[in-house]
């Protein structure tokens, strides 16, 4: 992930860098907005660019946000990382000064620091009840939240690090990412469309049960095999996502600290999702339900099917990524960013229907309702690539793109 600061003199250039097929291939780029700017552009006025503590040049902010936007709608970049906010509400604000993420935006990182993701497959935890309905066996989940915190805390110890820098890092914070993968199987093996109330609420409970517990399970292994080393208990229990968790969960780490500085991340799980039977990935509407993978082997590429796991499974047809209106990938979006420590991982693909102002105000919702960052992908845009997306019922073919995340993008 690049990432560039807004108020940096060079930002114009960096809006543009990834208009054509030979420079920054291989990068995501993000660009690092802060509130000052965001006010900037709900008011008009004018806004600094800056550069070693010296205002650099004066522009209109407003401008520079059509830039912005307009490079979004046609070239799906760049993202956009609300760092203020990532930075005020870190657990960690009394230790680091966070500027960039990993490649997909879910984990905000300082120098040296690593990704140690697990996701838990919400299909798996549904149950049949009287061949009629579905059933989340919550205790089970429950109890799978404190066995992986326990396994992944583990992994801080026994992983082999690139350098010195790394290893020091990661053991200070151990710092790990728990999400979920396959929300959209799982909503509409419950019944529900994505997007919907019923479905946000489903969100809300498992996302609450799975902050919760995951913070109680590291407040244990604090008590057995102390908390982590940058632990410093009246600042870090000031923080402002700690000060959301119940209450005796706060007084626990008042008391005994937790093991790991950071618990919760929306990754967006393209390969972990093809591994698990193909459930949808992440908190993704299904990209496709059925499709053809290109995979590069030693002999050469070949070509695999791919079907959805509740399409396969179940029978169930659900609204693709692009189907589902923008509204329902914000709400999705704002309702997990509010039980993150870390932060999320999500597209919010847009369709040929949706105005210029409609989209530019995707991102300036995101950053009113508490989202710590933005992407989308307009199916009309000009960034697109070539896979034959089967259809079921009538075997058309779709011109798409499936990135190495699992996004479906389509164009023409």
């Amino acid at each position: 992930m690049g990432v560039l600061r807004v108020d940096h003199p060079d930002i114009e250039e960096f809006i543009h860098a990834k208009q054509n097929d030979s420079h920054l291939t291989a990068f995501n780029v993000s660009v690092g907005i802060t509130d000052e700017f965001m006010r900037a552009v709900q008011s008009g006025s004018d806004f600094s660019l800056r550069w070693g503590g010296q205002k650099y040049q004066t522009i209109n902010a407003k401008n520079l946000w059509e830039s912005i936007m307009r490079s979004t709608w046609d070239y799906a970049e760049p993202g956009v990382l609300f760092i203020d906010r990532i930075n005020r509400v870190n657990n960690l604000w009394y230790c680091e000064d966070i500027t960039a993420t990993n490649p997909c935006g879910e984990q905000p990182l300082p120098p040296y620091g690593a990704c140690l993701l697990g996701s838990f497959n919400l299909p798996r935890y549904l149950e049949l009840i009287d061949g009629a309905f579905w059933h989340f066996n919550t205790a089970l989940f429950q109890r799978d939240i404190h066995t992986v915190v326990r396994g992944m805390d583990n992994v801080v110890d026994r992983a082999v690090y690139p350098l010195k820098e790394h290893e020091t890092e990661a053991k200070a914070k151990r710092r790990m990412g728990l999400g979920i993968t396959g929300f959209a199987n799982a909503v509409a093996m419950c019944g529900s469309e994505y997007g919907s109330n019923e479905s946000l609420v489903f969100l809300e409970a498992v996302l609450t049960k799975l902050r919760d517990e995951a913070y109680l399970a590291s407040c244990r292994l604090a008590q057995e095999k102390g908390a982590f080393p940058a632990y410093r208990q009246g600042r870090y229990c000031s923080s402002r996502f700690i000060k959301t968790l119940p209450e005796y969960i706060q007084k626990m780490i008042e008391r005994f600290g937790t093991r790991n500085s950071h618990l919760l991340s929306i990754a967006p799980t393209g390969t972990i999702s093809l591994a698990a039977d193909n459930v949808s990935s992440g908190i993704e509407p299904v990209f496709a339900h059925e499709y053809e993978r290109t995979i590069q082997t030693p002999s050469g590429p070949e070509i695999e099917s791919v079907t959805d796991y509740a399409w396969r499974e179940h029978g169930l047809r659900q609204r693709t990524a692009d189907e589902c209106s923008a509204d329902d990938h914000l709400s999705v979006l704002l309702v997990a960013s509010k039980y993150m420590d870390s932060s999320v991982s999500k597209t919010c693909n847009v369709g040929e229907e949706v105005s210029w102002e409609d989209f530019k105000g995707i991102y300036m919702r995101a950053w009113e309702g508490g989202a710590k960052g933005c992407t989308t992908f307009r199916a009309a845009g000009k960034r697109a690539g070539i896979l034959k997306v089967k259809d079921s019922e009538d075997n058309t073919e779709a011109a798409c793109f499936i990135d190495d995340n699992g996004q479906r993008h389509c164009g023409d």
